[in-house]
């Protein structure tokens, strides 16, 4: 628990001080969004695994040592991959049981939500608009899916490598649960910068980083789960890129409510990565493997 706290502080005050410290020093480069904060934002995905491996040298540790750098492709990344997909569906519908919401298909919610404004609205909303709602639910999630296994999981691995790599190996012994409460909470306070600033909460960025932590902690079971049933962290990283690609789709569908509500990373989000979670404590249990309930072992 020690080498799992010692980590969490030193990535968080080195991200936080890299981002708040470029920002202001290029305040008006970074001030124009855009392409220099896509890159901020994409180098701030590599920082766990940069200051794990600055430990491991410091500690003389065989980056391998944590014995999760192993890839084992198997059936279980269709099941992983799956449950992205089916917490994605279900969101849609719970997202519509919230006050003031419902489901509903067009372009209004999605360019509300995500702040976007002139021609890339108009943009956003011609190509919406151009597919039926049920051609759009397919390709969305086929091209999810794709980016979600290779460039998304590219970038995610750069955080997996901290979140269901090192910290799990720090946390091993540690039960099932706490080390999930523990990663995801250590994984939500990290986002912070990014979601005050405007990041997957631009309507509400202050409560957004409670809302973040939630997230992370619900997602990071889900991950947390595959990891230590393949033994492998890459599964974690494809699920965490497969999530990216389509988180968005969501509030293609709904019209009402706001950030905190609706979506993927709102209540109804929420809600369905409850219910994702008690089919996997259901199968671990009908199984046998038990995961859910012993101590992380890897």
């Amino acid at each position: 628990m020690k080498k799992a706290l010692i980590y969490s502080f030193l990535l968080i005050a080195f991200s936080w001080t890299v981002y708040y410290g470029l920002t202001a020093l290029w305040k008006d480069f970074f001030s124009q969004g855009g392409a220099p904060m896509m890159l901020l934002k994409s180098a701030y995905m590599l920082f766990p695994m940069l200051v794990a491996l600055v430990l491991q040298a410091v500690g003389r540790e065989r980056p391998s040592s944590t014995g999760l750098l192993r890839f084992r492709l198997s059936w279980t990344y269709l099941a992983g991959i799956g449950c992205v997909i089916a917490t994605v569906l279900l969101a849609i519908p719970l997202s519509a049981l919230a006050p003031g919401v419902s489901m509903h298909y067009g372009a209004e919610q999605f360019i509300s939500i995500n702040g976007l404004e002139g021609a890339a609205a108009e943009s956003v909303s011609a190509q919406l608009q151009a597919l039926p709602a049920p051609m759009l639910l397919l390709s969305t999630v086929l091209s999810g899916v794709l980016a979600g296994c290779t460039i998304n999981a590219l970038f995610a691995f750069g955080e997996e490598y901290g979140w269901r790599n090192y910290m799990v190996s720090a946390l091993r012994g540690e039960s099932f649960l706490k080390a999930a409460l523990v990663i995801g909470l250590v994984w939500g306070i990290w986002h912070a910068p990014l979601v005050l600033a405007g990041h997957n909460y631009p309507q509400h960025p202050v409560a957004g980083v409670a809302m973040m932590c939630v997230f992370c902690i619900l997602a990071g079971i889900v991950e947390l789960y595959f990891t230590l049933m393949t033994g492998s962290v890459f599964i974690a990283a494809v699920i965490h890129g497969n999530i990216n690609a389509m988180a968005a789709m969501v509030v293609m569908f709904v019209i009402g409510g706001n950030d905190l509500t609706v979506g993927l990373t709102g209540l109804g989000g929420f809600l369905a990565f409850a219910l994702v979670i008690l089919a996997l404590w259901l199968y671990d249990r009908r199984s046998g493997r038990n995961i859910m309930t012993s101590p992380v072992e890897c």
